[in-house]
């Protein structure tokens, strides 16, 4: 008995084994149907649209490049401006006498014997400028 028991299971399981087969051959011909579906001319022409998306995209490519290159080289200028505007007002910062300097020229020239306008003149002041300093100097 145990023999025959052992049959009808392998019976079984190769039924099982059979109906599996039969089941991948039917998925792998409605597979090979859908492969027999795209023709050529589908191919090549989703292929020519890969072309054609490829020189586009190259295109724009070399757009965006030469406008990173424009704004760069305007970069570049705003740099130089900067630098340039740094370095006038770094010279007029430097020519510009301090107050403590201003306050000690103006002391200096009015004791040496110049008036009030003639200071003025030679520090590229206002006499006005040059008033307060002596008055502010000789009240205290």
């Amino acid at each position: 008995m145990n023999y025959s028991l052992i049959l009808i299971i392998a019976f079984l399981l190769i039924g099982i084994l059979y109906i599996f087969i039969f089941i991948l051959l039917v998925k792998l011909k409605s597979i090979e149907k859908k492969l027999i579906d795209i023709s050529y001319e589908d191919v090549q022409i989703i292929v020519n649209d890969l072309k054609e998306l490829l020189v586009e995209s190259e295109r724009v490519s070399e757009q965006i490049d030469n406008n990173l290159r424009e704004k760069e080289a305007l970069l570049e200028d705003l740099v130089d401006l900067i630098d340039a505007k740094i370095n006038r007002l770094e010279a007029i910062s430097s020519s510009v006498p301090s107050e403590k300097d201003l306050k000690s020229q103006i002391i200096a020239l009015y004791k040496s014997g110049k008036n009030v306008s003639e200071i003025a003149k030679d520090l590229n002041i206002s006499v006005t400028e040059v008033n307060l300093v002596l008055k502010l100097l000789y009240e205290n």
